[in-house]
């Protein structure tokens, strides 16, 4: 399923963070080098499988410690309304 940016979320790169609010969402959030690196990879929809191979490339992480935070992470911004899944 295709994982894609949606709403209003600006967003501004701060070192290797990334900062991001939403004025219809009242919410702001930051994320670290790995969220911030996930974030920019949605800049083109994504599949959670791609995301997991892409990050599995740059960062030294186990495929199983990789897939459980993709996880988390995407249900987070899912309930931020910061993407859409499917």
């Amino acid at each position: 399923m295709p994982i894609s940016k949606q709403g209003d979320w600006i967003s501004a790169k701060v070192g290797d963070e990334i900062v991001m609010m939403s004025a219809e969402e009242g919410k702001y959030i930051g994320l670290n080098d790995v969220g911030a690196r996930v974030w920019e990879l949605l800049d083109q929809p994504q599949t959670r499988e791609a995301l997991q191979a892409q990050l599995l490339e740059e960062f030294d992480v186990t495929p199983d410690q990789c897939r459980s935070e993709i996880d988390t992470f995407l249900a987070k911004l899912a309930d931020y309304r910061a993407i859409a899944i499917g």
